[in-house]
């Protein structure tokens, strides 16, 4: 098994050159190895912007971001990110695809041993040999999400990869990447707006707030069953994320009051009150 890193963010804030206003201010963070973080908040909170700084994407306008006490300047394949798209070859099979990452990093030689065991983790072991551009989305974000793992990361880093697909594609593929993650030890964090992702995903929500962004509460989720959404202790734990973000976004919660959210989730329904699968979307 694979250990993954540690890493901490220190001190830092991001100002955009043609803008004059901070993007973010003042962050501190630590990750530890082989937690799964989620950076949750509303649009323009910052939150991309920090995981493209985490990951050396993005260089700060202040502050420092550490990888097991190593300076991060500029991306490694020690660490990996996933995107929206998967932005794999379309003229190349499943399998050449999965390879890429082992190319890209000098190891060809293990491309052979090493991409069957990653399709079968991602379960498309009967796919190989098909064209990618004839799976469907999610097919397609498990053969990015088989690239990424190939050169055995320390850290995945996800930029809101799962948010163009189906409300029960995406359930699925939440859960399976958790799962994934835990078996090889990886550090996961992830950028979402969605809230049961969040839940389902996370040890930890990091929940910032806007105009700059900034780190407004941290909330453990501890949840023995993350595959039903149905359970009291999954409303809870959703109701607990929904007050921070509410809070953090300036919506102005009375004293006391429980979220919308929180009691649509504790009767079973989301946002319009269908059951398990209507929980889903994210929350705006």
């Amino acid at each position: 098994m694979l250990k993954g890193a540690h890493l901490a963010v220190e001190k830092v804030s991001h100002t955009y050159r043609r803008g004059r206003q901070q993007a973010l201010v003042d962050i501190d963070l630590e990750v530890k190895p082989g937690e799964a973080l989620a950076l949750v908040g509303r649009s323009g909170c910052g939150k991309s912007t920090l995981l493209h700084i985490m990951s050396g994407l993005l260089a700060p306008s202040a502050g420092k971001v550490w990888i097991d006490g190593a300076k991060v300047e500029e991306p490694s394949p020690r660490w990996v990110v996933m995107f929206q798209q998967p932005s794999l070859y379309p003229w190349m099979t499943v399998a050449q695809n999965v390879a890429l990452g082992l190319r890209f990093t000098g190891r060809s030689r293990e491309i052979a041993s090493r991409v069957p065991e990653m399709l079968k983790l991602v379960e498309l072991s009967d796919y190989a040999d098909r064209n990618v551009q004839d799976l469907s989305g999610g097919q397609q974000q498990r053969v990015a999400l088989a690239r990424s793992l190939a050169p055995s990361p320390e850290i995945l880093f996800l930029d809101e990869p799962f948010s163009a697909l189906d409300a029960f594609t995406r359930g699925s593929l939440q859960r399976d990447v958790r799962r994934i993650a835990r078996e090889l030890g990886i550090t996961l964090i992830l950028v979402t707006h969605d809230l049961p992702e969040a839940v389902t995903m996370a040890d930890r929500a990091v929940v910032l707030s806007a105009n700059p962004g900034r780190i407004r509460e941290i909330v453990p989720i501890e949840l023995e069953n993350r595959d039903d959404l149905r359970t009291a202790e999954y409303a809870k734990a959703r109701g607990r994320l929904a007050a921070a973000y509410e809070h953090a976004a300036g919506l102005g919660l009375a004293p006391g009051a429980e979220p919308a959210s929180a009691k649509r989730a504790a009767t079973g329904g989301g946002e319009d009150g269908q059951g398990r699968n209507a929980a889903l979307p994210a929350a705006r």
